[in-house]
């Protein structure tokens, strides 16, 4: 009885064990978009930070302006050569100390540009 008791104990634990180690290594494979957390670009001095940003897509980005005044955001999908094509988020104004998030819902390399300040851009790529 003491032999029957421990055996089923033992294959209790093992198929335990292999349901919990199973569980574990999906929740890190196949992670839900929905709870990444988010990615952050900075609008300071006029320039975006980091210059260029990899997120995946349906991934938050938060963008937060740090200067004391305004920025105007666009941000397109770039096709080869770097033409620009459809508008992910058109023309969003942030005013100083304020913060906004947007998503990408397909995979591609984008551009952020700022229509106020020339030469205030950067580079996001979203991957599945």
């Amino acid at each position: 009885m003491n032999r029957m008791r421990f055996g089923t104990l033992l294959v209790t634990g093992v198929v335990a064990l292999g349901l919990y180690s199973s569980a574990w290594a999906h929740e890190g494979a196949g992670e839900d978009k929905a709870f990444r957390a988010a990615a952050s670009i900075t609008e300071e001095d006029l320039e975006y930070t980091p210059e260029e940003l990899v997120v995946y897509v349906g991934q938050p980005i938060r963008v937060e302006n740090k200067d004391p005044f305004e920025h105007k955001s666009r941000v397109t999908l770039q096709h080869e050569g770097g033409r620009l094509g459809h508008i992910a988020l058109n023309d969003h104004l942030e005013k100083p100390g304020t913060s906004y998030t947007f998503t990408l819902d397909k995979p591609g390399t984008y551009e952020i540009r700022c229509l106020l300040h020339d030469g205030m851009t950067a580079t996001i790529k979203a991957v599945e």
